[in-house]
């Protein structure tokens, strides 16, 4: 590992632990064992290193390669596997190599979203993918539609809303509740909302 890469992760394993990015360069020094030169080399100040923080363990869990999400089978299956492949993509544990331990991904999310979302960039990526998925869901409704398996009756629109809106709250409910079992919720509300959109 490359010592930038270890002091982004010794620095965030310092903030999940004291519940703040109010952490101190010697706090850094002590937990990388370098010197604070060694430090600056690397990073212009601490602001600078709570940037890349956010790009690496925010900004890019965030994304999602849509190319990578398996969809087989019929519409039912496509457009679960697809929010079901969606959701762990948030929930996975963050690995952080240098200390050879996972932590949760709810953590880093409530730690750094806390302070992360008054930054545009972060916005920004997160109001796209909203709208990623949306689009992506559409297509799905829509040749669900084709093949008859979607209600007709329904706009995509509003059937994408529902499934979007039925994600969040899962999604939510992960966050604030991290004892709840997600993939049993996920299969309950998924069902009920299949029920309601599945063509008559």
């Amino acid at each position: 590992m490359n010592t930038k890469d270890l002091i982004l992760e010794k620095t965030l394993k310092l903030i999940l632990e004291k519940g703040t990015i109010d952490i101190s360069i010697s706090e850094i020094r002590n937990a990388t064992g370098l010197t604070t030169g060694g430090i600056y080399y690397y990073f212009s100040d601490k602001s600078d290193i709570f940037e890349e923080i956010l790009q690496k363990y925010l900004v890019d869990y965030i994304k999602i390669d849509y190319d990578k999400i398996i969809l087989e089978g019929s519409s039912k299956n496509r457009i679960h596997d697809a929010l079901f492949s969606i959701l762990h993509h948030f929930i996975n544990s963050v690995e952080i190599e240098s200390i050879n331990e996972k932590i949760s991904y709810r953590e880093v999310i409530l730690l750094l979203t806390a302070t992360g979302y008054g930054e545009e960039k972060v916005r920004n990526i997160i109001l796209q993918t909203g709208k990623d998925i949306r689009i992506f869901l559409t297509g799905l409704v829509e040749d669900g539609k084709r093949q008859n398996e979607i209600r007709q009756d329904f706009s995509t629109e509003k059937i994408v809303e529902s499934l979007v809106i039925m994600f969040m709250g899962i999604q939510y409910s992960w966050l604030i509740f991290s004892s709840d079992d997600t993939d049993l919720i996920f299969k309950k509300k998924f069902d009920m909302v299949w029920q309601a959109i599945e063509y008559q």
